[in-house]
């Protein structure tokens, strides 16, 4: 399906897309000041989200982004394919519309999951998998409230220094008491690699909380004497599986949240920190891949969502 050119005054193809494109500036602004994650995130989706706005008021004459429905989107899907654009970069397009869709007040229509689009695959299975950070904090909350400390000071320690659940599990009375003499955090991860991690004063204070709960001098600071790291690590990970739905703020994300997310929340914001100082892109992957433990800058373009856009 092509645009149409029209002429150009009120009523014409130009005319109903710059009336969308005013309503979509102050959607823009609020977006800026509300997406949880980094603002470089709601900049590289504006291009996005205005190619589509020009499809709609080329094709339907839409006049009101209230008015976006799944027939447009499809529409725009079709036409997308038909440029030869690639399935990845219609991807990050649909996920464009969505980011900006979540900040429309009073929306008329739900945009459905990516299965109804019958979207392809891409080779990389990038979806958006990061908390929000109001899901974070709610979930925070609720565990506190119910007395599951350890759900509380795991999730900090993802969230604030990238670890995974098992490498949360392993750290013991010694590995705590260096952190805070020396601000770094020697991480035993996954296939036994090892790295040294430089803790922001948030992991510190959680490594200080969890010193402080300890009632056995040489265990582990979240395994208790007589418990197993396996049903620790199923408690913890079963505790926020049960009552994730409670708090999910994004009913367009593909996959449900999980404690694994939060490092997905972590490295997209240790990434576009660095990027948003003026480093350069595949410099802060490489940055970020060692923070993560698996030193592959490729891998962490997958902790970083559908709207990781190399330049």
């Amino acid at each position: 399906m092509g645009r149409n050119s029209g002429k150009k005054g009120k009523g014409s193809s130009e005319g109903i897309y710059k009336t969308l494109l005013i309503q979509f500036n102050t959607v823009l602004d609020t977006a800026r000041r509300d997406f949880p994650g980094s603002k470089g995130t709601v900049y590289r989706c504006r291009s996005s989200m205005r190619q589509f706005l020009y499809f709609c008021a080329s094709n339907y004459r839409m006049q009101n982004i209230r008015n976006i429905h799944d027939k447009h989107i499809q529409a725009f899907i079709g036409f997308r394919r038909e440029q030869g654009i690639a399935e990845k970069s219609i991807k990050n397009d649909v996920w464009a519309v969505r980011l900006f869709h979540r900040y429309i007040p009073k929306a008329k229509n739900k945009i459905s999951d990516n299965k109804v689009f019958e979207l392809k695959s891409t080779p990389d299975g990038r979806t958006d998998r990061a908390w929000t950070e109001g899901e974070y904090r709610k979930m925070l909350h609720f565990a506190e409230k119910l007395g599951r400390q350890d759900v509380v000071l795991t999730m900090q320690l993802a969230k604030n220094a990238g670890l995974r659940i098992h490498e949360c599990l392993r750290l013991n009375k010694e590995d705590a008491n260096i952190a805070l003499r020396t601000g770094i955090l020697h991480v035993k991860g996954k296939g036994g690699r090892e790295r040294d991690l430089k803790l922001s004063n948030e992991a510190l204070i959680v490594l200080e909380v969890a010193l402080k709960r300890m009632k056995d001098d040489t265990g582990k600071l979240f395994v208790r004497p007589g418990q197993k790291t396996h049903s620790v690590k199923k408690s913890i990970e079963g505790f926020i599986n049960k009552h994730r739905d409670k708090f999910r703020e994004l009913e367009d994300r593909e996959k449900e949240i999980t404690f694994h997310g939060l490092r997905h929340t972590f490295a997209r914001r240790e990434y576009y920190k660095r990027v948003d100082e003026g480093m350069n892109e595949h410099r802060a992957l490489f940055e970020v891949s060692k923070l993560l433990g698996h030193n592959r800058p490729e891998v962490t373009k997958i902790y970083l969502g559908p709207v990781w856009i190399s330049k």
